[in-house]
């Protein structure tokens, strides 16, 4: 069964975040409180971690990669490509509730083995996700918790315990409930934003 660790922010916790690294450092599943929903997490390199998440979530297309929660807008563009105008925009926008689709940078396939073309990015709000990132020193990759068996969204870190406990190695948890909302999706990956999916956050942001 996994860990259920309470932690804090305001400061955050560095023994709690030492304490994740390393498990992500060996290939390890935890689960957190995102902006607005639970989500899995793990190494964006380790494909033992993804595989385990994929089977934690078999809904999600295995041809879909998951995508990438960055720190900040710098170590966003070391894994997509970023333009100047792109740069205006998503400054003006993130951190916050949107993952972004953007055009994959060269040296993607070498940092996390990973062809795609183009990456979804999300810089959270979260100040206990982006200094854990901040803190591991690379992208994680990441996907929203599934319904429960009872067809209900998970708010509480407990859910995540009873139901998926036996899969992930840790859940780090505020104590806080969540209301289960997905963030807005934009793809960025052209010349134009296109809303691909409204959800938390106003697209209007981007100029749509």
């Amino acid at each position: 069964m996994a860990e259920h660790l309470y932690t804090y922010i305001n400061p955050t916790s560095e023994k709690d975040l030492d304490r994740v690294c390393r498990l992500l450092e060996r290939d390890g599943v935890i689960a957190y409180p995102m902006d607005h929903n639970w989500a899995f997490g793990c190494d964006a390199g380790s494909v033992k971690a993804l595989d385990r998440i994929r089977r934690l979530k078999p809904t999600h297309p295995r041809e879909r990669p998951f995508s990438l929660i960055c720190s900040d807008i710098s170590m966003a563009a070391n894994v997509a490509t970023i333009d100047n105008n792109q740069y205006r925009v998503l400054k003006k926008c993130w951190p916050g509730p949107y993952t972004v689709i953007l055009k994959r940078a060269r040296n993607l396939v070498r940092q996390i083995k990973d062809k795609r073309q183009v990456v979804g990015v999300r810089i959270p709000e979260s100040p206990l996700i982006r200094d854990l990132v901040t803190r591991f020193g690379r992208p994680l990759a990441t996907t929203s918790v599934p319904e429960l068996a009872d067809g209900e969204i998970p708010k509480f870190g407990y859910q995540i315990i009873e139901e998926f406990g036996h899969g992930i190695d840790l859940l780090m948890d505020l104590g806080d409930e969540l209301p289960g909302l997905e963030s807005t999706v934009i793809d960025f990956s052209e010349d134009e934003p296109v809303v691909v999916r409204p959800g938390v956050g106003d697209p209007e942001q981007f100029g749509g």
